[in-house]
C-alpha cells in the first residue's frame, strides 16, 4: 500500500515539474505538423479514437521539431484574395494580425501544361514582410482553376509532373514563402492516384527545405460521395503526406443547387467524425466560411456579410433564424426580398453558426480553422475566435500526455 502511495507521489510529482518546464520552455520557430496527440478526443458524447490510417496499421508520423504556432490553442488560417475585393480583405488580414497563423492569398493557376499563373496581387513582397513581422506563415494557394481539365496532362505524366513540381519548390524558395497550399478541385475520380503522387512529391519536396503544404479537401461524410472531385482525393494517403489538412465544410447548398444553409452543423460534425477516422487529428483545419448565397430560383451568388447588411439596410426583410431541423442543429439565418429578377433567398452564417464550429473543433482536439475567406466578414466572427480559441486548454494538454507511458 505504501509503495503504491509513493509511487503514485512520485507520478504526480513528475508531471508537475513536466509542465513546469514545458511552460518554461521558449517557443522554437515554424516548421512542419504538430506531433500526433495521444490524448483522448473532448466531449461527453465522443468515444475515445486511436488514429491508424486504414491501409497502414503501422503508421507513426515522423518526428518534427515544435513550432511557434498556434498562437492560440488552435490554428487560425485564412485564404485571402488579393485579385478581387483587395481593399476590405487587406483590412481584414491587418487587422488579425495579432491572431492569425496562416495566410494563403490566392496567387496562382495551373495551367495545362503544368506551368504557373500567376495572378493578381501575387508575389507581394510587402504582404509577406508583413505577415512575417506578426509570426504568420505564408503559404500561397494554388488552384486549378476549378477546371477539371487541368491537371490529367501534367499529373499523369511522372517527368512532367516532376517538373510542375520543381517549378513550385523554385517559386516558394525564390519569394520566401514557408510553403504552399493546393486547391485542385473537381479533379476527375479516374486521376485520384495521379493526384497523390502529385502530393506526396511536392510534399517531400517541402519537407526537404524545411517548408509546409497545406491542401484543400472536399467534404465527405464516408468513402464514398461528396461534391465533384472529392473521390480523387484519398484522405488516408494525402493525410500522411500533408501538413495541413484543410477540409472545405461548407456549401452544402451551394450556388448551383436551391437555397439552403451552407454549412448545417450537424453535417460539419458528421464530416468530422468521419475525417478523424482518416487523418492525423492534429493535421485538419476545419473549413469556416464567412460568406453567405444569394439565390434567385436554383441560382446563387456569393454575398459578403457587408453586402447582405446593405441588403437588410434596403430591403428591411424578416430575418430568420434556423436552430434545428429534423437532421440536427443548423444555426444559420435566412430571409428574402424581392426585385427585378424575382424573389431572393439568402442564407448565412449566424455568430452561433461559428461558435458551434468552434465548440466542434475543440471538442474533436482538430488542429484549428481555414477561413473562406478574409474581406467583408462580420466583425463579430473576430470576436468569438478571440473569445473561445484563447481559453482552450488542450494544446498544453496534448503536449503533457504524448510524454506519459500508455495506461
Amino acid at each position: 500500500m505504501d509503495r503504491t502511495i509513493r509511487t503514485g507521489t512520485f507520478l504526480l510529482l513528475g508531471l508537475a515539474l513536466l509542465l513546469g518546464v514545458w511552460a518554461a520552455l521558449p517557443k522554437p520557430s515554424p516548421t512542419a505538423a504538430p506531433p500526433f496527440p495521444t490524448s483522448t478526443p473532448l466531449g461527453e458524447d465522443v468515444s475515445p479514437v486511436t488514429f491508424r490510417p486504414a491501409s497502414n496499421p503501422s503508421y507513426d508520423p515522423p518526428s518534427t521539431a515544435p513550432s511557434q504556432h498556434p498562437k492560440t490553442g488552435r490554428y487560425v488560417a485564412a485564404w485571402m484574395p488579393t485579385d478581387w475585393d483587395t481593399a476590405e480583405a487587406r483590412a481584414s488580414f491587418e487587422a488579425n494580425l495579432d491572431i492569425l497563423d496562416e495566410v494563403s492569398p490566392i496567387w496562382y493557376e495551373m495551367r495545362s501544361n503544368g506551368t504557373l499563373m500567376v495572378l493578381g496581387g501575387a508575389r507581394d513582397e510587402t504582404l509577406i514582410r508583413l505577415a512575417h513581422e506578426a509570426d504568420i506563415l505564408v503559404l500561397p494557394c494554388l488552384t486549378n482553376g476549378f477546371d477539371p481539365e487541368r491537371t490529367g496532362y501534367t499529373l499523369g505524366h511522372p517527368e512532367r509532373r516532376s517538373k510542375f513540381v520543381q517549378r513550385i519548390l523554385d517559386e516558394v524558395e525564390e519569394y520566401g514563402y514557408d510553403g504552399i497550399d493546393i486547391d485542385f478541385e473537381a479533379v476527375p475520380t479516374e486521376e485520384r492516384d495521379e493526384f497523390t503522387a502529385f502530393i506526396r512529391e511536392l510534399a517531400a519536396g517541402l519537407h526537404e527545405k524545411g517548408r509546409l503544404l497545406s491542401v484543400a479537401i472536399h467534404a465527405r461524410t464516408g468513402e464514398k460521395g461528396g461534391a465533384p472531385g472529392a473521390q480523387a482525393q484519398d484522405w488516408v494517403a494525402l493525410g500522411q503526406s500533408v501538413d495541413r489538412f484543410r477540409i472545405m465544410t461548407y456549401d452544402y447548398h451551394w450556388r448551383g443547387g436551391g437555397p439552403g444553409p451552407i454549412a448545417p452543423i450537424y453535417w460539419v460534425q458528421e464530416v468530422v467524425e468521419y475525417a478523424r477516422t482518416q487523418v492525423d487529428p492534429a493535421r485538419i483545419e476545419l473549413g469556416i466560411p464567412f460568406y453567405g448565397y444569394d439565390w434567385v430560383g436554383d441560382k446563387g451568388s456569393g454575398v459578403r456579410w457587408s453586402e447582405i447588411q446593405e441588403l437588410l439596410d434596403a430591403y428591411r426583410p424578416k430575418v430568420n433564424l434556423m436552430e434545428w431541423d429534423g437532421n440536427g442543429e443548423v444555426a444559420e439565418s435566412w430571409f428574402t426580398y424581392r426585385d427585378r429578377d424575382g424573389l431572393h433567398t439568402v442564407w448565412f452564417a449566424s455568430r452561433r453558426s461559428l461558435e458551434a464550429k468552434l465548440e466542434l473543433l475543440v471538442r474533436y482536439d482538430l488542429a484549428g480553422i481555414a477561413i473562406w475567406r478574409l474581406g467583408g466578414e462580420d466583425p463579430a466572427y473576430w470576436e468569438a475566435i478571440r473569445r473561445i480559441l484563447p481559453r482552450d486548454p488542450y494544446e498544453v494538454q496534448r503536449s503533457v500526455l504524448r510524454y506519459l507511458p500508455e495506461p
